[in-house]
C-alpha cells in the first residue's frame, strides 16, 4: 500500500462509521465455523417449544419467525461457545464430536471458532432488535398498547440477564469439575443457568411480542421443561461418545446422586479424575451407578416428577395440545 494512501486518513475514518467496506467474502470467512455447525441441524426441540408457547401467546407470524431464526442462530453459536457466548463448551470440555461430526474448533482452530461464535451472537441480537423494533408501541389489533409483563424495550435487560446467568452456571460447572468438588442442591442453580438459558431466553422474548395472555409469566414453566429435557437427554451415546460426561470429569445429575448416596466410596470420583477415554472404566462407572447406587432409577423418578409438575402447570394455564404432544413424544 503506497504511503499516499494515508493522506487525509483521519478525515477518511472519521467521516462515516462504515468507512471500512465490509464484503460478502469477509463475512463468509468469519462465519465458516458457525456455518459448519448450522449445516448439521439437531432435533430443533427448542423451535418446537417456541411454537408450543406461542399457542398461548399468539405472536404475529413475521415476528415469531424472526425470533425463531434468531434463537436458532444463538443456539448454534452456543454449540461452539455454549449458550450464547457464556461457555466455550466443546473447547473447555475438549469434546471430539458434536452432533456426530468433528467439533468446529478441531476443523477451524480455536481462535477462529471462538471469534465466529461471538460474532454470530452479536449478529443475532442485532437482527432481533431490527426485527422487533416495529413492536415498540406494542399495539394489538389496532388498539392501545396492552398491559404486559415484558416489552420490547426490555430486550437489552433480558439479553444481558440471561447471558450473566449462563456465564454463572457454566462457571460453576467448570469450577466443580476442575476442582473435583461434587455439588449438592447447588447443581439445580447451575443447571437453570447453563442448561435452561436458551429456552428461557426464547420465552421471555416472545412474551414481549405476545398479543394474548400478556400478563401471564411462563418463565417458571420454561425452566421446568428445560430441566426435564436436560435429564431426559442423558442418553446421547451415539452422537457424542459413550459416557462422554465421565470422560470430561463432569458431575452430571446421576453421577452426583451416585457419589452422595454412597459417600464412603470414592470409586466414581477416582474414575472421573482419570478422565477415561476407553470403555473399560466408563462401563464400570455406569454399572456402579446402575446397580450399586441405582442412580439411573433415581434420575428417572425425578424426571417423572418433573413431567407431572409440567403437565399440572400446563393444565392450570388452560391446556396446550402442542406442548402435551411434545411431552408425550419425549416420554416414549
Amino acid at each position: 500500500m503506497p504511503l499516499s494512501s494515508y493522506d487525509n486518513f483521519l478525515s477518511t475514518i472519521g467521516g462515516s462509521p462504515n468507512w471500512c467496506q465490509w464484503t460478502a467474502e469477509r463475512e463468509q470467512v468469519l462465519l465458516e465455523p458457525f456455518t459448519y455447525i448450522a449445516s448439521n441441524p439437531g432435533k430443533n426441540i427448542r423451535g418446537r417449544l417456541i411454537t408450543a408457547f406461542n399457542y398461548w401467546l399468539n405472536v404475529p407470524k413475521e415476528k415469531l419467525e424472526a425470533i425463531d431464526r434468531v434463537i436458532d442462530m444463538a443456539h448454534n453459536a452456543s454449540l461452539i461457545i455454549k449458550r450464547l457466548v457464556h461457555r466455550i463448551d466443546d473447547i473447555e470440555d475438549d469434546s471430539e464430536l458434536r452432533r456426530g461430526r468433528p467439533v468446529a474448533h478441531k476443523v477451524y482452530g480455536i481462535p477462529q471458532t471462538v471469534n465466529s461464535a461471538n460474532y454470530v451472537c452479536h449478529l443475532a441480537y442485532q437482527e432481533l432488535r431490527n426485527s422487533l423494533q416495529s413492536s415498540v408501541d406494542q399495539v394489538v389489533d389496532g388498539r392501545e398498547p396492552v398491559d404486559r409483563l415484558l416489552r420490547v424495550g426490555d430486550l437489552d435487560a433480558i439479553w444481558t440477564e440471561e447471558l450473566i446467568r449462563l456465564h454463572r452456571g457454566q462457571g460453576l460447572d467448570i469450577y466443580w469439575r476442575d476442582a473435583g468438588i461434587c455439588p449438592t442442591e447447588e447443581y439445580i442453580d447451575m443447571a437453570l443457568g447453563k442448561a435452561s438459558g436458551v429456552l428461557r431466553l426464547s420465552v421471555r422474548i416472545i412474551m414481549t411480542c405476545a398479543t394474548t395472555n400478556t400478563k401471564v409469566n411462563y418463565v417458571p414453566l420454561a425452566d421446568l421443561i428445560d430441566d426435564y429435557m436436560n435429564l431426559q437427554s442423558q442418553e446421547y451415546t451415539d452422537t457424542k461418545g459413550l459416557a462422554d460426561d465421565i470422560s470430561e470429569g463432569k458431575f452430571s445429575f446421576p453421577v452426583i446422586h451416585g457419589i452422595r448416596v454412597n459417600a464412603d466410596s470414592r470409586e466414581i470420583i477416582d474414575i472421573l479424575e482419570q478422565r477415561p477415554k476407553t470403555p473399560t472404566l466408563k462401563l464400570r462407572a455406569i454399572a456402579y451407578l446402575k446397580d450399586t447406587t441405582r442412580s439411573f432409577d433415581y434420575t428417572l423418578s425425578v424426571m417423572r416428577s418433573l413431567e407431572n409438575q409440567i403437565r399440572e402447570e400446563v393444565t392450570r394455564l388452560g391446556g396446550n395440545p402442542i406442548l402435551e404432544a411434545l411431552l408425550d413424544k419425549v416420554h416414549q
